[in-house]
């Protein structure tokens, strides 16, 4: 029983996956208003970094999917323009963080105006109470994902 609501969570997993990305991907390709030519990635990772003000490489490669090459490159180029910067870990040497610059902090806000402003758009074509749906079941995947997470 276990088994088959696994496999049916699996199947719902990955065709979730597929409408989000048909419908709001879009949005993180570029801002209409951006002084930079930044691609989605590199978006997302200014996204990522921002929401934790500072991150290890690693890390930042597990959540965007990234081979450490591509991550080290995606990294030059967001220093090269500012964005980001590298520092030790104060509490461990042989550590990197990553962080925004404050340039980046700037163009995150920006970026977060145009996403909100973008989603606003999609989600105007719902009802309320299929949003309120909809955000009670982000609320529901978010916490379980947390979860796993943590178990990971």
């Amino acid at each position: 029983m276990k088994e088959e609501k696994i496999r049916e969570t699996v199947k719902l997993q990955f065709e979730m996956l597929h409408l989000f990305h048909k419908n709001f991907a879009k949005i993180f390709h570029q801002i209409r208003s951006s002084p930079y030519n930044l691609n989605k990635n590199q978006n997302k990772a200014i996204m990522i970094i921002g929401a934790s003000d500072d991150i290890m490489p690693t890390t930042l490669g597990k959540c965007l999917d990234l081979q450490k090459g591509s991550l080290t490159s995606m990294i030059d180029a967001l220093e090269k323009e500012d964005l980001v910067c590298r520092r030790g870990d104060p509490e461990d040497r042989r550590k990197t963080l990553i962080s925004l610059t404050d340039k980046g902090v700037e163009y995150r806000k920006l970026f977060m105006e145009e996403l909100e402003e973008s989603a606003s758009e999609i989600l105007n074509k719902l009802e309320g109470v299929e949003i309120d749906t909809y955000q009670e079941s982000l609320k529901t995947m978010l916490c379980i994902l947390k979860k796993l997470d943590e178990a990971a």
